[in-house]
């Protein structure tokens, strides 16, 4: 049903455009807006740039050239990347976890009744309340109340178990599509973005059309289309904001995309799509393609290890465009039930000089469908730090020290030579040095007996530059907020050598790294709430429906989630006498079972009882120790009978 749901929203879709090419008008519009925001992404393009190449350990040009001025080494620290790389695989263990979700679909705290509950409490009410009139008793008015109050407890309280039911069938039914559309693989490369550069942005839910094969009788295999939701990452390169947007969701949005002939035919049919518009830029671009290098291009491409982009006639771009669009591009364009005046929030897709697509935003509040978060957010800018830019300082004294060590190792590991060259004879070889040379020398023409050739020894300078250097990556420790013990370095002293110290440590650092990632959180709560939004209007299953909120805050309380668990078995250990059980219960007792079976990824329900499983236990426990207290009981001596007469 599900499927019928969305082939329903592409036809709703299809329904807002005529098969029609494109206008110059709307055309024009998007060109404009891209123009004006490539512009005011000049300055960000270099650091994205710059960046990438701390991470990947490259100068930037202008200081390589002065290095190569000087001579010498060229040595660069990785420091960056390594820090980038323990955040990452940070956030991944907890992220991307085996032990479960790093969110929650929960149900509201207070449920609101429905209107038609409401009235049919006061009906209830009021037909009692004339019951009793007819019998000729008084009616208490406080007895009124409190009869409204308990039916009014009772059906929330059902409501509150209905809704506890639904939210725990959305949540597997979001896990099982996130699985489907590749999540994780989604979100470890958002993550890597998340760490390197200013900002990262996270695109879903997203409908798109896939060929999928299953099996069938006879073990046949059968190609079929499929129309699901999909997530994706967008690089911080490909997205283009509005100059005063703070989000995705202000000004407009723009994002390119690189496209080949084969997936550019493949949105022939797709929801919202013009089909003649797709045919016609096929027609012009298919055979050439269609490359537009914009700034940083070149050397974006040689960074990720594509050095031949340039060679090849495949690629087709296109830009995505969402925003706001007058009433009259629109209908100019081809699409019905617009007026001239009016802005309508919209999608448009752009090849070339064809928009071959054109709809309203689908999402009932107007929503885009990206989320970006940032390692350190900047009020009231989209881009935020990124993790290189803080430590870049460090990461520059660093690379400065390796250098200056390298050299003075080299101009140190052998004696300096001072050459009198007027008293060699010609042809002396003076670059040539080896043990036992012998130096044809003339006399000292001063008169001052000076030797023609002298040996010093440069001084060695390693332990100083060393010190400078293990002291600077001690300072990015404390910058980063990533200290070397989180990925495992040996170097850690004091309450880092025990494991109660070092897991003190741990909670400490992470405690830093927290202010962080609460950005992602947001962006993957606001992510899901879209896809939350989108499965409760388009998928049919009733027994999923029901107000509900996104609580990612997993993120963060999970972080310590070792520490968590080791409180959580020494206080079941605590408990763990009769006094506690008499208090808590055996049903208590079962549900820090059934938490702590969880934390460690294992089937509840197969370990833990349920909760009626457990009263009805105890009931039957209960009556079996009455009927064996009963039999147990001294029965009463019997009167004798007199013997049968012969």
């Amino acid at each position: 049903m599900a499927l019928e749901s969305l082939r329903l929203r592409r036809d709703v879709e299809k329904e807002q455009i005529k098969e029609e090419p494109a206008v110059l008008s709307l055309s024009a519009y998007i060109d404009r807006c891209y123009t004006e925001a490539k512009s005011a992404k000049a300055d960000i393009t270099e650091r994205l740039l710059r960046c990438e190449r701390q991470r990947r350990g490259e100068y930037d040009p202008d200081k390589l050239a002065l290095i190569r001025q000087t001579g010498g080494s060229d040595i660069y620290m990785m420091l960056t990347d390594i820090k980038c790389r323990a955040a990452e695989s940070w956030i991944k263990d907890v992220l991307l976890s085996g032990t479960g979700s790093s969110w929650s679909l929960q149900p509201t705290a207070e449920p609101s009744l429905p209107s038609e509950m409401r009235e049919g409490i006061i009906e209830t009410v009021v037909m009692e309340a004339d019951a009793v009139s007819q019998q000729g008793m008084a009616i208490d008015p406080r007895a009124i109340n409190a009869r409204m109050k308990e039916l009014y407890d009772t059906v929330t309280k059902r409501m509150n178990e209905l809704a506890k039911n639904a939210a725990m069938n959305m949540e597997r039914r979001m896990l099982d599509k996130l699985t489907d559309a590749r999540w994780s693989e989604t979100m470890s490369e958002v993550v890597y973005d998340f760490v390197t550069f200013p900002s990262c942005v996270i695109k879903g839910p997203v409908i798109k059309q896939r060929r999928q094969m299953r099996w069938t009788k006879g073990w046949k295999p059968e190609v079929f289309e499929d129309i699901s939701e999909s997530f994706e990452r967008v690089s911080p390169y490909d997205c283009f904001p509005s100059p005063n947007a703070v989000t995705p969701q202000d000004g407009y949005f723009i994002q390119r995309h690189q496209l080949t002939r084969a997936s550019l035919s493949k949105l022939i049919g797709v929801p919202g799509y013009n089909d003649d518009a797709i045919r016609a830029a096929l027609e012009q671009y298919g055979r050439g393609g269609l490359r537009n290098m914009e700034q940083g291009d070149s050397e974006r491409h040689l960074l990720e290890g594509r050095n031949n982009t340039l060679i090849g006639t495949e690629i087709i771009e296109a830009v995505e465009f969402w925003g706001s669009a007058s009433g009259y591009m629109l209908r100019e364009w081809g699409m019905k039930n617009v007026e001239d005046h009016v802005e309508y929030e919209v999608n448009c897709w752009k090849v070339g000089s064809h928009t071959i697509k054109a709809i309203k935003n689908p999402d009932p509040l107007g929503r885009r469908p990206y989320s970006k978060a940032a390692w350190e957010n900047i009020p009231g800018a989209f881009w935020g730090m990124a993790l290189p830019e803080i430590m870049r300082d460090t990461q520059v004294i660093c690379n400065g020290a390796a250098r200056a060590l390298s050299n003075n190792m080299g101009i140190a590991s052998g004696p300096q030579v001072e050459v009198s060259v007027d008293r060699l004879p010609d042809g002396e070889n003076l670059t040539s040095m080896y043990p036992w040379k012998i130096w044809q020398t003339t006399s000292d023409r001063t008169g001052g007996g000076q030797p023609a050739v002298r040996f010093f020894q440069p001084n060695m300078n390693a332990e100083t530059l060393m010190n400078v250097l293990q002291y600077f990556q001690k300072v990015a420790d404390e910058v980063t907020g990533v200290p070397n013990y989180v990925y495992g370095s040996s170097n850690v002293s004091g309450a880092g050598r025990t494991a109660s110290g070092l897991s003190m440590l741990m909670e400490n650092a992470a405690k830093g790294i927290k202010q962080a990632i609460l950005s992602l959180d947001k962006a993957t709560s606001e992510m899901l709430t879209r896809f939350y939004d989108h499965l409760m209007i388009y998928d049919d299953d009733v027994s999923i429906k029901g107000d509900m909120q996104i609580v990612a805050s997993g993120i963060v309380g999970t972080l310590l989630k070792e520490t968590q668990q080791q409180r959580r078995n020494e206080f079941m250990q605590l408990t763990a006498n009769p006094f506690d059980m008499q208090i808590i219960g055996p049903a208590g007792r079962a549900e820090l079972l059934r938490e702590t079976a969880k934390s460690l990824n294992i089937d509840v329900d197969k370990i833990v009882p349920k909760p009626d499983e457990i009263l009805m236990a105890q009931r039957a426990q209960q009556e079996a120790t009455a009927a064996a207290a009963e039999q147990a009981q001294p029965q009463p001596p019997q009167q004798p009978q007199p013997p049968m007469l012969q």
